[in-house]
């Protein structure tokens, strides 16, 4: 591909434009901190099912530009293109972003300038390599005893160490599994049980073999994780929340005569997926069929197995974050040696991880450059929101590539204006410096700007957890770090200045983080495409429910224009039977589905209109067949439902002998007073999982009536094969849930 000719100076772009996009649908813009505000691209994963103008805009007004070297990434090139970045030769240095397969050299790392990223640190392949990831493991176990970095099964890497391996193999004989030091995707992995099966002609990793994996099904299977470091000095890792869990094709059998069986032993996809017997899934939805799962789909099985998953992803943090370390030194040396800039390169790791049968996970290998092939919808689902958070993290500065300091012509850049929310409350980072240092922190410029940094990715996180430094993880892994300089303490001084408190529950409280299932990119299209014509009503009083955490935050003036265009608020027990424009029954019709919570929510809307129903007056006092009918299911619904809930109600049920009108009221209040503990619990139930638009389904709650509601309770029952959700598991078939016709 020829490299793009020079240009002539771009307009300035419309800031508006820039964050909001050609039609408001998306957020393209965000910025950084400090004195020098900085445009940063916002990536979005669902992008890649259609070319969206309003994301094209800022990549094609700044001229942003990608180039790819020795590597063929089709998700990443999709990616990059759908937001307005076009591809130069892979000589060129007019680039935002290089992503290469390899290892760049010394002399193009001190070239990059400050805006321009690339995928790799140097000397990464000290954790990539398996010899090196063995050399340093090993060199940290020397340092500080076996037990604190006893991340990898007993391993011997030959022909220099074959000794010292048949000494060990004499002792155990069971099988070990051989590894060439440079390969990947299982290539050269074979198993042995005896030494004299073991070729010497090239340099090799030897290691126990794990005999005693955790099974699903009697199936054997490891997962594949993504660590992303964005600085090895001060050290800084996240790992994204959602992962793969690949699975073998043949149940796993110990026997000696198995052992040649890779499909049963390997659990690598690229074996798998040449045995006849590998079931692929085909519905992005579905996360736990077939041999590739979600890794939070296999967190969940687990959870109802009775596993203690919140330990089980500690442990795989304490494995991530010790791996890392191991190779810290190395690497943060070269960065030094040869970076410039310091936020010039970022890593994106595949870490495979087994668990054995105690629960415990095992480090098989550190990849370069994880597949981002996407052979199934899931692989899409997963990989496609993963890179986009990871570039949305790094911080891609809108930057014309060509108009970098040493061309003639420049286009400066508009900087937005600091406001009141630009102030860091808890760090009270100011913009004004004095002589290199920070007037009130006593920092100089450049910990000032780390700082700020740290700060940015975290507000751009996305689905990527920061794992290192955090509160918890420096008082336990601080003291392995080799590379000494004062800027990891620099870091963990201001980030936790209370760093006597040890109890602290934000590391229970994330690890659900890694169970929530991933949002589909169809979904989050859709929900994408509705913010521009969703209409905003007032939440209702009694309404329990939290905003989902993807949604915009809704400002006051564009709440009051809604008001004025749609006049009043709607009083939310005489609802009017219109519906907002986006019909919540057609999503579900087309596969979308609620929350556990707006299910509950719904409920209480149709039992509040059936409460208004039996409060409103009437004129005579005969007794109709149909007013008999509705009471007797109120009457009985009450009855049935009453014992779900946590809190008892103390039921005072009408007889017939009572006058209708005081029966209707006394059924009413009866029916009030479930509704408002019902409520208080709902209340307190999670609202992590993801349903409908939060905003979409408000405004429904809101307008829709008794009709509407009973319709899409109906269909959410059918759907989802149960109506347990409202009302709990012990008594569904008995509280009026079970069947539409026995709600009253």
């Amino acid at each position: 591909m020829p490299t793009r000719a020079p240009r002539a100076p771009s307009a300035p772009v419309c800031l508006a434009e820039e964050e909001h996009g050609a039609s408001g649908e998306f957020s393209c813009v965000t910025w950084s901190r400090g004195p020098r505000k900085v445009p940063v691209i916002v990536f979005h994963a669902e992008a890649v099912l259609s070319r969206e103008p309003s994301l094209l805009a800022v990549g094609e007004r700044y001229h942003l530009a990608y180039k790819m070297v020795r590597t063929d990434s089709r998700l990443v090139r999709s990616i990059l293109s759908s937001h307005g970045f076009q591809e130069v030769n892979a000589n060129s240095n007019d680039f935002n972003l290089m992503w290469t397969g390899s290892h760049i050299k010394p002399h193009l790392m001190r070239s990059l300038a400050s805006f321009q990223k690339v995928n790799h640190f140097p000397r990464s392949y000290e954790l990539t390599r398996k010899d090196r990831l063995y050399k340093n493991v090993q060199r940290m176990q020397q340092t500080h005893g076996i037990r604190s970095f006893n991340l990898l099964p007993q391993t011997y890497l030959l022909p220099g160490e074959y000794q010292d391996f048949c000494n060990a193999f004499s002792k155990d004989r069971g099988p070990w599994i051989v590894k060439p030091v440079a390969s990947s995707r299982g290539r050269g992995v074979y198993l042995v049980n005896s030494p004299s099966q073991i070729s010497m002609e090239e340099n090799l990793l030897v290691s126990r073999y794990i005999s005693n994996p955790l099974l699903i099904d009697g199936f054997k299977f490891d997962v594949r994780l993504y660590v992303l470091i964005t600085s090895y000095d001060p050290l800084v890792i996240y790992l994204y929340e959602e992962g793969l869990t690949r699975f073998a094709t043949v149940r796993y059998d110990r026997a000696a005569k198995n052992i040649k069986n890779q499909f049963m032993h390997l659990t690598n996809y690229s074996v798998n997926k040449r045995s006849s017997d590998y079931v692929s899934c085909d519905d992005p939805e579905v996360e736990d069929y077939g041999n590739k799962w979600s890794m939070s789909a296999m967190l969940r099985y687990l959870k109802q197995e009775g596993k203690d998953t919140a330990a089980l992803m500690s442990q795989v943090e304490d494995l991530i974050i010790k791996t890392v370390i191991s190779g810290e030194f190395p690497i943060a040396t070269a960065c030094k040696s040869f970076q410039v800039h310091r936020g010039n390169c970022f890593e994106l790791y595949g870490f495979d991880v087994l668990i054995d049968g105690n629960l415990r996970p095992w480090l098989l290998e550190v990849n370069l450059s994880p597949s981002l092939a996407c052979d199934a919808p899931l692989d899409m689902k997963v990989k496609a929101s993963m890179i986009s958070d990871m570039l949305t993290l790094v911080g891609v500065e809108c930057q014309d590539p060509q108009q970098r300091p040493g061309h003639d012509k420049r286009v400066p850049r508009p900087q937005r204006p600091l406001s009141a929310s630009d102030i860091d409350t808890g760090l009270q980072l100011v913009s004004r410096e004095k002589n290199g240092r920070s007037c009130v922190l006593g920092l100089s410029t450049e910990e000032v700007k780390i700082l700020r940094g740290l700060l940015d990715e975290e507000a751009r996180r996305g689905g990527f957890v920061r794992i290192f430094p955090r509160h918890d993880t420096w008082t336990l892994y601080g003291s392995f770090l080799e590379h000494k300089t004062s800027l990891n303490y620099m870091l963990a001084m201001h980030l936790f200045p209370n760093r006597s408190v040890t109890n602290d529950p934000r590391p229970t409280l994330h690890a659900a983080l890694y169970e929530r299932k991933l949002v589909s990119l169809q979904l989050r299209r859709a929900r994408r495409h509705r913010l521009a014509h969703r209409t905003v009503l007032p939440r209702p009083a009694n309404s329990c429910a939290e905003e989902e955490e993807d949604e915009d935050p809704i400002e006051v003036e564009e709440l009051e224009d809604v008001q004025e265009q749609n006049g009043p608020p709607v009083d939310s027990q005489t609802p009017p039977a219109s519906l907002p424009r986006t019909s919540i029954m057609q999503l579900l019709q087309e596969g979308a589905n609620l929350s556990k919570v707006q299910a509950r929510l719904a409920f209480s809307g149709y039992l509040q209109r059936v409460q208004s129903r039996l409060q409103s007056e009437r004129d005579t006092e005969s007794v109709l067949p149909k007013d008999e009918e509705q009471m007797e299911l109120v009457m009985r619904f009450l009855q049935r439902a009453a014992s779900n809930l946590q809190h008892s109600v103390s039921l005072n049920l009408p007889g017939r002998c009572v006058a209708l009108q005081e029966r209707r009221h006394l059924l009413a209040k009866q029916l009030g007073d479930f509704i408002c503990l019902y409520d208080k619990e709902t209340s307190r139930l999670s609202s992590e999982e993801l349903g409908v638009n939060a905003l979409d389904f408000q405004a429904f709650l809101t307008k829709a009536s008794e009709r509407q509601l009973e319709e899409l309770l109906t269909f959410y029952t059918h759907k989802n094969k149960s109506a347990s959700v409202f009302l709990g598991r012990s008594h569904n078939k008995d509280a009026g849930g079970g069947q539409p016709g026995e709600w009253p």
